[in-house]
């Protein structure tokens, strides 16, 4: 839900209500994504697991310019 919200408070329109709750989920935890994502039931399972650098990444929040799109079966830089 915190990803959608992410994606969607950067799209212009009318939104639904399912898409108002996760851009307001993502705005409120927006500040701090790791922690939050820590303590999820899916970020506890992942690090469990052994896959805390999979919660760590999920975290990064526009740190790349790169834009993939999906061509040929496969993602490439779009740029």
């Amino acid at each position: 839900m915190i990803a959608a919200g992410a994606i969607l408070s950067y799209l212009h329109g009318s939104l639904s209500p399912e898409a108002e709750v996760a851009v307001t989920t993502f705005q409120a935890f927006r500040q701090d994504l790791l922690g939050y994502l820590k303590k999820c039931s899916s970020g506890k399972e992942l690090i469990e697991k052994g896959f805390e650098s999979d919660v760590e990444l999920s975290a990064a929040y526009n740190v790349s310019g790169c834009v993939p799109l999906f061509t040929d079966n496969a993602y490439v830089n779009s740029r």
